[in-house]
């Protein structure tokens, strides 16, 4: 059986929710990590990682912060 790859990390590896406030340059850390619709999100804390689950639209923000780069 073939093991599945993990995916890379969206966003160059940046903090996805300190791109949904529209910080660029944040680092995430693997540590805290998640998997959302095949897309691994990294976070630099795990209040990020919380805060990223229970407030949807930062996805579309974050999204929007990279695309501006």
């Amino acid at each position: 059986m073939m093991q599945q790859s993990e995916p890379s990390p969206e966003f160059g590896g940046q903090c996805a929710f300190a791109l949904s406030t529209g910080k660029k340059g944040v680092a995430g850390k693997p540590a805290w990590s998640t998997v959302r619709d095949g897309k691994k999100y990294l976070f630099s804390n795990p209040v990020a990682k919380f805060l990223w689950h229970v407030l949807p639209s930062r996805q579309s923000k974050a999204e929007r912060t990279w695309a501006e780069r």
